[in-house]
């Protein structure tokens, strides 16, 4: 402690008055979309928006303290605000399991203690800001209010029914944003399904801040979700791009990177019809991809950055913001570790014999099978078995999702369970690749050869190392059909390769208009102008994103507005601890996002197999619940389960004595409410 102590008075911490104005621009608008998705303005929800993002910069302005860490590192406002939100939001996301203080007393001890090792620096020193991090922010503002258009306005009226047209898995999100917000330590934060049993640890660091604005301003779960969850993890990506890409080829290269992103169509709009390759609807219905993606982003850049200085520290940190993402995205993880392991080994730029080399590798393999080893003995890990055994079963299944037309029809005819692993393989590595990236895979190709000869070896190879590690994953990993998703950890990840392989192309290509002499004078403007029109892009593509032609009931998600006249009486009449059950186990989740209360047992879309005994245990309990016949028993059991309330959807029987039975204490078809 009191060598960070003396660093700390030794150290300079830079901040900047235009920075500072952005940063309280990203807070305002965020409490904006707050706003339009809760339906009313909060001044406590600006307020809490306003503290929460100064927090996270006045901790990446202290990080940019440690200089020795910041070699060939482009350390602006976007990447303080991501390594700010890593570190204090993460530390928030360790507090609300292990400090008995809810989450704003928890946040108030990190501000207090940012704040004071703010002021205990030996200097602090006001810098220029670097102007294409200020265009940034607005482009990303911007963008991410196109994208996520149908999350910031969520619901609407229509036919009898509340339309809410954010993914289904909105209301999941919404219950743990109300977990989370109530949390005060390990026992308090529930598995969404069970009421009093503890939740399993899992990538839930992204609700602390959504969860930490509606506990601040009072506003309702679902609408930190719409209008805190969703677009701030696009703003994220934008900002990832330009951090990781302005610090390999200057910041404006970093812009044309976070455009590329933000502002282009990915393979399934660009005309290959496989909505489930498409980026920016996984990245809709996925929130925890987005803030993934910019955290792996800025691992990967301290990462890539101690390779090629030779910077032991900056590889360290590179690693350790790895250990973070396991916080936000557990699948990024999986999918990246073997070649986080072996980049270093491979091109840190030190006096390494060969031998040596060969040594780290070799450990790098070691260290990639044990923690595959330990990782399936871990309860609820997917299937973790590589053998190829599933290549034309996974590409059957990616094959279900593709739209009907003729080159559906093509790819049908050469690829799928019945043909052989050649076929597959010849005709599915080419088609998945094409699904996910469109025309940015023949740039690519295009660009690495243009670069190849110039610049730093690593920075042009990447792109190509992530491709082919997802390729050889995809195909490679065995589906897990006793999952609830058999891909999920060979589908996932290619969010990651369309994140850096975009980018990439984009900051590429600027980095090679930039260094053209004549262009000079006008590529900056030309940017600025360009992103202007691309606009239209996420304003075109925005609407509907999240629809999926293959499940239409998943979004929009059509809710009775009976069921909204339940949840608000069951909001204005009970308390935040009460348990409800749905008679049909609320399968959407929408009862308990919806009235904010604790589900005794819920089933969910897909069989889960983790805690699946439990789930049928209380299931029959309930079953045997609703087939009481005397007065006694039901009040009785209902003490014993704990319910407050129970919520009884027609076409369910009960045999309940009429003296309950026909005095439920709302009645809005097709649902009966009663209180116990």
């Amino acid at each position: 402690m009191r060598i960070s102590l003396s660093a700390l008075r030794r150290a300079t911490v830079t901040y900047s008055r235009a920075e500072a104005l952005a940063v309280a621009l990203i807070a305002a608008v965020v409490a904006g979309w707050t706003a339009v998705a809760a339906g009313g303005f909060s001044v406590r929800a600006l307020i809490a928006c306003e503290v929460m993002f100064f927090t996270y910069y006045l901790t990446g302005s202290l990080f940019g303290g440690l200089r020795h860490l910041l070699t060939g590192i482009l350390f602006d406002l976007p990447l303080r605000l991501l390594v700010g939100y890593g570190l204090v939001n993460t530390a928030l996301f360790a507090l609300a399991w292990l400090s008995p203080l809810g989450i704003l007393a928890n946040f108030g001890l990190l501000f207090a203690l940012v704040l004071g090792l703010f002021f205990a620096a030996g200097r602090r020193e006001l810098v220029r800001s670097e102007s294409a991090g200020l265009w940034l922010v607005a482009l990303c503002l911007v963008a991410a209010t196109l994208w996520c258009g149908d999350s910031i306005h969520p619901r609407s009226e229509q036919d009898g029914a509340v339309v809410f047209k954010p993914w289904v898995d909105g209301f999941y999100h919404a219950v743990h944003i109300r977990i989370f917000g109530a949390s005060h330590g390990a026992t308090s934060i529930e598995d969404f399904r069970l009421a009093g049993i503890s939740a399993r640890p899992y990538h839930y660091g992204m609700y602390l801040l959504p969860a930490f604005i509606k506990q601040a301003s009072g506003i309702h779960s679902y609408a930190a979700f719409a209008g805190v969850l969703a677009p701030v993890g696009v703003l994220f990506t934008g900002l990832g791009a330009y951090a990781f890409f302005g610090s390999l080829w200057g910041a404006w290269s970093g812009l044309a990177a976070a455009m590329a992103l933000l502002l282009l169509p990915d393979g399934a709009q660009q005309g290959m019809q496989n909505p489930f390759m498409s980026y920016h609807w996984l990245t809709q219905i996925s929130p925890s991809a987005t803030y993934g993606l910019a955290l792996l982003a800025v691992a990967w850049l301290f990462v890539i950055k101690g390779c090629t200085a030779g910077n032991r520290s900056q590889l360290f940190t590179g690693w350790s913001f790895v250990a973070i993402v396991m916080v936000y995205k557990l699948h990024y993880v999986f999918g990246n570790a073997l070649l986080l392991l072996l980049v270093p080994p491979i091109f840190f730029r030190a006096p390494l014999t060969r031998q040596k080399r060969v040594l780290w590798i070799v450990a790098a393999f070691g260290i990639y099978v044990a923690g595959v080893v330990v990782g399936r003995r871990v309860p609820g890990v997917p299937l973790i078995r590589f053998d190829g055994s599933c290549v034309g079963e996974i590409l059957r299944l990616i094959l279900s999702f593709a739209r009907p037309g003729a080159l559906r029809d093509f790819v049908l005819s050469h690829m799928g369970s019945e043909y052989s692993a050649i076929s597959n393989l010849s005709f599915g590595i080419p088609y998945v690749a094409l699904a996910m990236l469109g025309l940015f895979l023949p740039l690519l190709v295009v660009l690495i050869v243009r670069l190849w000869r110039r610049g730093e070896r690593l920075y042009v190879v990447f792109p190509l190392l992530l491709l082919i590690n997802f390729l050889a994953m995809f195909f490679g990993l065995a589906l897990d059909f006793s999952s609830s998703t058999p891909d999920e950890l060979s589908h996932r990840p290619l969010l990651i390769v369309y994140f850096f392989v975009v980018a990439w192309c984009g900051g590429a290509l600027a980095s090679t208009l930039l260094e053209s002499r004549r262009l000079t004078g006008i590529a900056r403007p030309a940017l600025i102008g360009l992103a202007t029109v691309l606009m239209v892009v996420p304003a075109y593509f925005g609407r509907g994103v999240q629809q999926m032609w293959a499940m239409p009931h998943h979004a929009p998600v059509r809710v009775p507005l009976a069921l909204v006249r339940v949840v608000d009486y069951i909001r204005s009449h009970g308390g935040s601890e009460d348990i409800v059950q749905h008679s049909q186990f609320d399968r959407i989740y929408a009862l308990a996002a919806l009235s904010e209360r604790r589900s005794f047992v819920s089933h969910t879309m897909t069989r889960m197999p983790f805690r699946s005994e439990m789930i049928d245990e209380r299931t029959n309990a309930v079953d045997h619940f609703m087939g009481l016949r005397r007065a006694k028993a039901v009040h009785a059991t209902a003490r014993a389960f704990g319910f407050r309330w129970f919520l009884l959807e027609r076409g369910d029987r009960i045999d309940w004595p009429a003296e309950i039975a026909d005095h439920p204490v709302l009645e809005a078809e097709p649902f009966k409410l009663y209180e116990f």
